[in-house]
């Protein structure tokens, strides 16, 4: 299913983890390689307000935002690649885990995205200086306390970067969340694109005063995980368009009709 939503994003901070990549090879699908800095996989974590959620059609006036869904949303990413079947590689985000305060989402969200949302309860506050939020999930494998300040930023000890801008410049994804989906030896890359304006696009690199993610727990990563850099981003319309495939390399170029009826089912 191909299907276009908008909405506004704000109050977004984005957390990078570095973590030793074999420690996360087992969470990715086959076809999605980890982007990695020597030994080193990363985690994106992003938390954020999402206003006015609506689908959006091409050549029509947009619904008005009062009518889109308004929710928080923290979701858990790896940095990943994959090459295609035309020798293009693809670079963005595997969702491992998303939390939403919208129950709509739990339904319709992973029907038509692979984000994988679970229900939450979230309560956020952010301050020109200062933000909080806590998450408090239906089924208690990731409740979250995340506390910034307004410390000028630093570049962490022990750093795989040499410095700040550099792990701001390297951390920086393509705004595609990557998947796979069909069976073995005709698996296609699933790709969610976001659409936004690029030359809006602000991120201000902030100190973090607490971080408690449970998922990191979860999957034994508590004792891996090293915080690398913290930004917040400037509010900002987003447009995501879902449901596009392409072929990955090594995997059979046509698919039969039930291989065609799975990629449909699952989109």
């Amino acid at each position: 299913m191909n299907l276009t939503m908008t909405g506004r994003l704000t109050d977004c901070v984005l957390l990078s983890y570095r973590t030793p990549a074999e420690t996360v090879a087992g969470l990715i699908p086959e076809g999605l390689e980890l982007v990695t800095r020597g030994p080193w996989a990363f985690w994106n974590i992003v938390a954020c307000r999402v206003e006015g959620m609506r689908p959006a059609f091409p050549g029509a006036v947009d619904a008005p935002a009062a009518l889109g869904v308004t929710y928080h949303h923290v979701a858990y990413r790896l940095l990943v690649q994959a090459m295609t079947d035309r020798a293009d590689v693809r670079k963005g985000l595997y969702f491992v885990r998303s939390d939403a305060d919208a129950r709509v989402l739990g339904a319709v969200g992973n029907w038509t995205t692979d984000f994988k949302f679970h229900a939450a309860e979230m309560a956020l506050a952010a301050e020109p200086d200062t933000y909080t939020l806590g998450v408090r999930t239906a089924d208690g494998r990731a409740d979250a306390t995340l506390r910034l300040d307004g410390r000028p930023p630093r570049l962490e000890m022990g750093s795989c970067f040499p410095t700040l801008q550099d792990a701001q410049e390297f951390l920086k994804y393509q705004p595609y969340a990557l998947a796979v989906t069909g069976r073995e030896g005709r698996r296609r890359l699933r790709i969610a694109e976001v659409q936004r304006d690029e030359a809006a696009w602000a991120e201000t690199p902030v100190s973090v005063d607490v971080a408690e993610f449970g998922l990191f727990e979860e999957f034994g990563q508590s004792e891996h995980v090293r915080f690398e850099l913290a930004t917040r981003v400037a509010a900002m319309d987003y447009t995501w368009k879902l449901g596009r495939t392409e072929g990955l390399l090594g995997q059979a170029v046509e698919q039969p009709a039930d291989a065609e009826a799975e990629v449909a089912q699952s989109a």
